[in-house]
């Protein structure tokens, strides 16, 4: 991760106010600037508010110390408190011992990975399943992020809340224009035998579908989307630029973390309905991952 040098007699606090804004203009500049040139406007506005803002690589998101740090920074904010970022600084030694822990558990398991892999920590697993990143490489962004000053932890929980600010201006306001948009769209008819479910849920059911009749997901999004538009009648001129491709190329991060905490909870009552115990697991698993990205 890149910084800019910060004046030594600068405070915490001071930094990063400071850190944020400037993280939360250039962003947002560089997103606006992008989609203002594309010829596509929303699969550019799509594509530049997952790599900016979702996915920045800038944020380790698969990192047990990453996610231990801004839990502990959210916690202390929604309790109200004053010095958050002081006592998330003073948090710094037990999160770094937490983490260390957990690197040597995960070098111990690697050691026979075929045997043990459902021991490694959830953000392990995510990062092997989703991103195809390997153990070693997880250790080692794990213990470069043990090495942090305080200095660059600020700027992580800076850079950290001005994506997730961004995040969620920009994916409201785009899932807001697409509902209204789908509701103009419909006919009178139409509206009188609208779907129980929204477009997102659809895409859910079907991605949990797929898990449950043991479809690779990664490796048959295209056939996926494909099968989808038939079943619910929605023609399309190319599959990858189709919405329903691109809320299935990533079902569970292509809304907001809110969003898409809802639409898991609304669809697991009705797999719970059909009685399919193994899907409920499966939801109630990522139910849980993402209730720990809204802590």
């Amino acid at each position: 991760m890149r910084y800019k040098v910060m004046k030594a007699n600068q405070s915490p606090e001071e930094l990063f106010l400071k850190a944020y804004s400037r993280f939360y203009q250039s962003l947002k500049h560089r997103y606006l600037w992008s989609v203002d040139k594309a010829t596509d406007k929303g699969y550019a506005s799509d594509y530049f508010r997952r790599t900016l803002f979702l996915e920045n690589q800038n944020i380790p998101r698969y990192s047990v110390f990453y996610h231990s740090l801004v839990s502990t920074f959210r916690h202390h904010q929604k309790l109200g408190e004053t010095n958050s970022l002081e006592l998330t600084l003073a948090s710094i030694s037990t999160i770094q011992e937490m983490a260390a822990t957990i690197i040597e558990q995960t070098m111990i398991i690697q050691l026979s990975i075929s045997d043990r892999l459902y021991q490694l920590n959830w953000l392990y697993l995510q990062a092997i399943e989703e991103k195809n990143i390997s153990i070693l490489e997880l250790i080692d962004t794990e213990q470069r992020l043990l090495k942090y000053s305080h200095e660059k932890v600020v700027l992580l929980l800076a850079m950290d809340q001005a994506t997730k600010e961004l995040t969620k201006e920009f994916f409201e306001k785009q899932e807001s224009s697409e509902e209204q948009i789908s509701d103009e769209n419909l006919s009178i008819d139409q509206q009188s035998y609208s779907p129980k479910f929204t477009r997102s849920q659809q895409v859910l059911i079907a991605y949990y579908i797929s898990q449950l009749i043991g479809v690779k997901h990664k490796k048959n999004v295209s056939k996926c989307a494909d099968a989808l538009h038939s079943f619910l009648g929605i023609p399309y001129t190319q599959i990858t630029n189709s919405e329903l491709y691109k809320k299935l190329l990533h079902p569970l991060t292509f809304s907001s973390e809110k969003a898409t905490l809802q639409n898991l909870l609304v669809i697991r009552s009705f797999f719970e309905s059909l009685g399919s115990v193994s899907t409920t697991a499966l939801i109630d698993f990522d139910i849980e991952k993402v209730k720990k990205t809204l802590e």
